[in-house]
């Protein structure tokens, strides 16, 4: 019997996607008002806050704009699939900003939980998919599943389950935070490093150390992505 891992929906990238297809398809120009959130919302069978999301994102990118008391309002077009496919890259890399803002919360728990809580066994585990990082060849494609690997073998090692869902939740935007910065040179290398020092402070037993080593790891991938954002 073969069973698929389910993989975790975010409703709000489908309404940015039906928007921009809407604008595409030439239902929406700009200047063009925007349905109000009440009737968007029904027409798309979601609740408002999706709705919200959806919105701030699109108004990041410069898609919408909004007016007080006056609605939400097309900005620009998209008149060619370059545009589309620039727009909808930066969105996604907003989202993995705020993703790595999130992990930041909660993965620096995580790793203190688990200098406090690994058994010999949960370190033999992490280290196991440290070693599989460090011997990933350099032009694979299949480089995020160690690196997912690493990181939820730390959050089994708190040895609680909400923290390991946490992580699973989002090991779909994991692989792309990678795959955003795989191809920059020295990046795979200067990964290794950061995880091992991550590995270090949990085998010394050492929250603090744990939880600092983690921050750097996190501040060096958001600061790789926005580098991307700017040249992009």
């Amino acid at each position: 019997m073969t069973i698929k891992r389910i993989k975790y929906h975010r409703v709000y990238e489908d309404v940015i996607e039906q928007i921009k297809n809407l604008i595409l398809e030439g239902n929406l120009a700009p200047g063009d008002v925007l349905p109000t959130e009440r009737e968007l919302a029904q027409a798309f069978g979601i609740s408002r806050g999706t709705l919200r999301e959806a919105f701030r994102i699109l108004e990041r990118e410069g898609l919408i704009d909004a007016r007080p008391g006056g609605g939400r309002f097309l900005s620009k077009a998209l008149d060619v699939a370059e545009d589309k496919n620039r727009i909808m890259d930066n969105i996604e890399r907003a989202t993995i900003i705020e993703l790595l803002e999130a992990r930041e919360l909660f993965e620096t728990g995580i790793v203190e939980l688990a200098a406090k809580r690994a058994t010999e066994e949960d370190i033999a585990e992490i280290e196991a998919a440290f070693e599989k990082w460090g011997q990933i060849d350099r032009d694979s494609e299949d480089r995020a599943k160690p690196d997912q690997a690493f990181h939820l073998s730390i959050a089994k090692a708190t040895h609680n389950v909400v923290l390991v869902n946490m992580i699973e939740l989002h090991m779909d935007l994991l692989q792309r935070t990678l795959s955003k910065t795989a191809k920059i040179p020295g990046r795979t290398s200067e990964v290794y490093e950061e995880h091992l020092l991550i590995l270090q402070a949990i085998k010394e037993r050492d929250p603090v150390k744990a939880k600092l080593a983690l921050l750097h790891h996190l501040g060096k991938v958001k600061e790789n992505i926005q580098k991307n954002v700017v040249h992009a």
